[in-house]
């Protein structure tokens, strides 16, 4: 499956790849697919991205990120089976469960992208 991803959705990819469990035949073929949604410090810059450092209630540091996908762009890559079905699982386990939240927003556009590609084959 080729998908044009932009930096949210690829990011979110990889923290939902990030827990994958299998094995190691399936480890292997994940992880080749997880390469795949790396991001260059090119695209980071391209995309604007802002690291932001304030205190937290508790007086700790608290570091968070800020980009523009839109200067961004989307990167096209091809992933297999394997990966498209789990983060289709993860992504309808989430949603099914009301685990979604305002941080998640690039699940939903994953999912659309997924969801199109899955039905059109």
């Amino acid at each position: 499956m080729t998908l044009k991803l932009n930096i949210s959705e690829r990011l979110y990819a990889l923290v939902l790849l990030n827990q994958f469990k299998g094995n190691l035949e399936t480890l292997v073929d994940a992880l080749e697919d997880t390469k795949k949604f790396r991001i260059s410090e090119n695209e980071w810059e391209k995309a604007d991205k802002k690291v932001n450092t304030v205190m937290d209630d508790k007086g700790e540091p608290a570091t968070s990120w800020t980009w523009n996908d839109d200067k961004g762009g989307e990167k096209e890559i091809e992933i297999t089976k394997l990966v498209e079905g789990y983060l289709v699982e993860k992504i309808e386990e989430a949603n099914t469960k009301g685990e979604l939240t305002f941080q998640d927003k690039a699940a939903i556009t994953l999912s659309g992208k997924l969801s199109k590609k899955t039905k059109k084959e």
